[in-house]
């Protein structure tokens, strides 16, 4: 199985540890993973020309380019993202409206998509909000939920020194293809 991750964190910390522990189990598997930082990659803003909705690509030329093929030859897709004012980052948000040229032609169609949330509070409403905006893509993609993860962390190395934390990533890694 081919499985990327995308991590929307304009910094290194809880969700991008979060994912490499997700994706080092799935190599552990057997199963091929790649990881991206929306950090490290220059994602434009979509504009709303609607051009993908007839050529079926983005005329935005930047690191999208090099991204949507390979979340088409992904089998599992993971969105990761710190909660910001109650929702994903505007990295992430960026990234799913840049999703649009799939859209038109269900190329991510019955591709499995899970959520990894990190966030400080302990409110459901607030996970609830974050994963929402996860769950509301794959909708729209015609993609298969298949589950979400939510840590709580307020410092930057939280996740990793916490056992607990640590547990549950990997139990989730586990269920994830199983």
């Amino acid at each position: 199985m081919k499985i990327i991750a995308i991590c929307g964190s304009p910094r290194k910390g809880n969700t991008e540890f979060i994912l490499k522990r997700i994706l080092t189990k799935m190599e552990e598997q057997g199963h091929q993973t790649r990881l991206i930082l929306l950090r490290e990659k220059r994602i434009q803003f979509c504009d709303g020309c609607l051009s993908c909705d007839e050529t079926e690509k983005c005329k935005l030329r930047d690191d999208m380019q090099i991204i949507y093929p390979q979340l088409e030859e992904s089998d599992l897709i993971i969105f990761g993202s710190p909660v910001y004012f109650n929702n994903v980052t505007g990295m992430m948000k960026n990234f799913i409206d840049r999703l649009l040229p799939f859209y038109y032609k269900n190329k991510l169609r019955d591709k499995k998509i899970v959520a990894a949330i990190v966030g400080a509070s302990d409110k459901i409403e607030t996970i609830k909000k974050s994963t929402d905006c996860i769950k509301t893509a794959a909708d729209l993609l015609k993609m298969s939920f298949v589950g979400d993860i939510y840590l709580v962390a307020r410092k930057n190395d939280e996740v990793e020194n916490n056992s607990e934390s640590l547990k549950q990533i990997d139990k989730f890694a586990e269920n994830l293809v199983s």
